[in-house]
């Protein structure tokens, strides 16, 4: 999963001001890093392909991360780290081939679930609390353009949470797949499509914050922007020391049977 992020880092204007300056291998470490940090928190359960077996019903935080595996490409992991290879790392050799494509998921269940799921009867906190705790990366190098990262990461999640907070759906935080080896194969659309039917099920929409590369993706899956100014949160680089506006799109796919509500609705106006 490093390598995939890494392979794409800079591929746009805003990420060659954000890492351009920053040696491969460095890049490389700290992706490796933050992903193990994360996962280290995010896989522990209950996750979302466990609704029907955990018994706990839809109203506890739960994530997913979906790989994709090229079994004719050779892992990377000894390319990377020659003898420094981890246990983790030594497992995923074992099964063969390389990552490839990542998705990541996460449901928000609805505000007043979260709450009750959070506290019991006597209104104190659940020792299952800390299960929603988030997990806190390690600090990139020294020359990634750190205030840069800052400010456009928060612009993005202070864009997201005003405009989704609160509300009953899917989210999807990740997906990216190897460039350029892997683009254009129907890959992304085969991990996205993992969440619509849990989302047509739960009868509620899925939302993201969407790249430049990534958005005609969305729109050919049913997404529509929304929010202020079309759901446009941008960037200007010049002020940055770069040149040119980097936007991303808060985007939404509702449910199919809402949207044929709205449509009978609108016509009856």
């Amino acid at each position: 999963m490093a390598a995939i992020a890494l392979s794409s880092l800079t591929m746009t204007p805003l990420g060659k001001l954000r890492y351009g300056s920053t040696p491969e291998a460095e890049l490389y470490s700290w992706l490796q890093a933050c992903y193990r940090s994360e996962l280290a928190a995010a896989l522990n359960p209950p996750r979302i392909a466990e609704f029907d077996h955990d018994g706990l019903g839809p109203n506890v935080k739960r994530m997913e991360y979906l790989i994709v595996r090229d079994l004719d490409l050779d892992p990377l992991n000894h390319e990377k780290n020659p003898g420094h290879a981890k246990a983790d790392d030594v497992r995923l050799e074992a099964r063969g081939g390389r990552i490839v494509a990542y998705a990541e998921f996460v449901y928000h269940p609805r505000a007043e679930d979260a709450q009750s799921e959070a506290t019991d009867t006597d209104g104190t906190a659940t020792p299952g609390g800390s299960k929603d705790e988030v997990a806190v990366p390690p600090p990139p190098p020294p020359s990634v353009h750190g205030e840069l990262c800052k400010y456009w990461d928060d612009l993005v999640e202070t864009a997201l949470q005003s405009q989704f907070g609160g509300m009953h759906c899917f989210e999807v935080r990740g997906l990216s797949t190897l460039a350029p080896s892997h683009l254009r194969k129907g890959i992304a659309s085969r991990l996205l499509g993992w969440i619509f039917p849990w989302a047509e099920r739960l009868h509620v929409p899925v939302v993201l914050a969407a790249t430049p590369p990534g958005y005609p993706l969305y729109l050919k899956h049913g997404f529509v922007p929304v929010g202020p100014n079309g759901g446009v949160v941008e960037c200007d680089m010049a002020r940055w020391g770069g040149s040119g506006i980097h936007r991303h799109v808060l985007m939404i796919r509702w449910p199919e049977k809402q949207e044929i509500c709205a449509t009978v609705g609108e016509r009856g106006r």
